[in-house]
């Protein structure tokens, strides 16, 4: 694409050394610059992409975007200077491609809890319905037949983009992806045209490393529907919103005057799609929901609380764009696992082991109260908190646990930059004396999950919370591999060969 039909949306401060050159690709990382490349030089919070101008020079860039006056460039290399290299990349990104996402079904998914499930469960109602579908989620990209692991929740503007060119290139008619609050706030999603807006829920203590203040957190997710949805060319706009959220009136007044329509689900009275009332069994949730007057059964094979309102929400989502009932229960049904959302690892164990992504006080509260819905004899705990990661939660985590499960093993999470023990001690911290006689610490993950399981009996719940599908650790800055349910299935085989040695039992 010649760089004059690229830039024609973009904001260009100053020009130096201009040519209608040829662009054969974008980047901004210096490391996958090819010969004739755009290079987009993004400052971050922890590295700047100004420091790796001259590397992508030297890789074959022709034409570099940037947000400083003073680097120089050689006469051959066209430097583009604007406001915000970030949000210019998006718009690069979106004409590169050609704008895919004016010709998709596109469906963005925010909230704090339960965004992962929903977006699979969407995923499965399009694909149900006849429509190829594609995925951007916290656990993998589904792109046609291709999946691939995940590296961010809300992949940067250009990995976007191409994604959603190559989705449509295979023949997707609609793509279901989860926007984070991080997205959202660095306009990653800039340029993406959506048809639907969800909102699953806002609960504190997430994600305040970043944005500082609950306030700027709730900023974030409004955006998406104040700035994002309003601003995108599709004819039909959806906000689906959660009506028992504390912060619902605040989204319904964000696109009351945009002209977007509202669906909304939950509890209460005045929910468009309300929920009536709801079992929770070991083999999944059983639902009555109210659907234009007439109370509908539902029943999903996905387990504990949380599924009951990211069943609620796809029920909500399918009325909302004209699915058939049929067909919105046939995805259902075909969701049997979410991976690392209430996981059961199965060795023939004759108690339960449950692992889980839960690493909010509230997911954790929701976690521990579903397995508590099934009855169990006891509850052992094992869960940690991330370092470098907002520290008010870890007290609050503490008192749940404790107040919930009747064991609890404190270990160590993805301490990153801390000290494991500082993070464990932070979390022992918020449990009452008379509770703290449950609690042990014990920071290896591995060993933590070994004791748990060993100290199950019949009819318990091992509950591993915090990791869920994540199959790795960090520590400083090294990432070893680390599965929690890889790691619960070889201690409970490990038991199993001890229990069934010669001479035992």
């Amino acid at each position: 694409m010649k760089l004059k039909d690229l830039i024609k949306d973009v904001p260009v401060r100053r020009t130096v050394n201009f040519n209608n050159v040829e662009v054969e690709g974008l980047a901004y990382d210096s490391r996958r610059v090819r010969a004739n490349y755009l290079f987009v030089a993004i400052p971050g919070s922890r590295q700047d992409g100004h420091a790796y101008l001259y590397d992508a020079v030297a890789r074959g860039a022709k034409v570099v975007v940037v947000e400083r006056k003073d680097l120089v460039v050689p006469s051959d290399v066209v430097s583009l200077l604007v406001d915000n290299s970030r949000l210019t990349l998006a718009r690069l990104a979106s004409t590169f491609f050609g704008n895919p996402s004016r010709r998709l079904k596109v469906v963005g998914i925010t909230g704090t809890k339960g965004k992962t499930t929903s977006a699979y469960l969407l995923h499965a109602l399009h694909q149900a319905a006849g429509e190829r579908c594609g995925l951007i989620s916290t656990i993998s990209y589904q792109i046609g037949e291709r999946a691939i692991s995940s590296f961010n929740t809300t992949p940067e503007s250009l990995d976007l983009q191409e994604m959603m060119a190559e989705m449509e290139n295979s023949g997707c008619q609609a793509v279901v992806m989860e926007v984070s609050s991080h997205g959202s706030a660095q306009g990653r999603v800039t340029g993406i045209h959506f048809d639907t807006a969800v909102l699953t829920n806002v609960a504190g203590h997430e994600h305040l490393d970043y944005h500082g203040t609950f306030r700027n957190y709730l900023q974030a997710k409004l955006k998406f529907f104040e700035e994002y949805l309003s601003s995108s060319i599709k004819e039909d706009k959806l906000a689906l919103v959660n009506l028992d959220d504390p912060s619902a009136s605040r989204f319904l007044k964000a696109v009351a005057e945009k002209n977007i329509r509202v669906v909304t689900w939950g509890q209460k009275k005045r929910a468009d799609i309300k929920l009536l009332s709801y079992t929770l069994e070991r083999t999944g949730n059983h639902l009555q929901i109210l659907v234009e007057d007439k109370v509908e059964p539902f029943f999903s094979p996905l387990r504990g609380l949380g599924n009951v309102f990211n069943v609620l929400l796809t029920v909500a989502y399918g009325w909302a764009r004209g699915f058939p009932l049929k067909v919105i229960r046939t995805a259902l049904s075909q969701t049997a696992v979410v991976p690392g959302r209430f996981e059961l690892v199965e060795e023939g164990q004759p108690f339960s082991v449950v692992v889980d992504y839960a690493h909010t006080a509230d997911s954790l509260r929701s976690l521990l109260t579903s397995v508590r819905a099934l009855r169990p004899r006891r509850i052992i705990l094992v869960f940690g908190c991330g370092g470098d990661r907002d520290r008010s939660k870890r007290p609050l985590m503490g008192a749940l646990g404790a107040r919930l499960a009747d064991l609890v093993i404190i270990t160590s999470d993805n301490p990153r930059s801390e000290n494991p023990l500082r993070i464990a001690e932070d979390i022992r911290r918020g449990i009452p004396l008379f509770f703290r006689r449950k609690a042990v610490v014990v920071i290896d993950r591995r060993q933590a999950i070994q004791e748990a399981i060993g100290l199950a009996d019949a009819g318990d719940f091992v509950v591993i919370a915090g990791k869920g599908h994540e199959t790795y650790q960090i520590f400083q800055q090294t990432v070893v591999p680390f599965d929690d349910r890889l790691e619960a299935r070889r201690a409970l085989q490990s038991l199993s060969q001890r229990s069934g040695a010669p001479g035992t039992g």
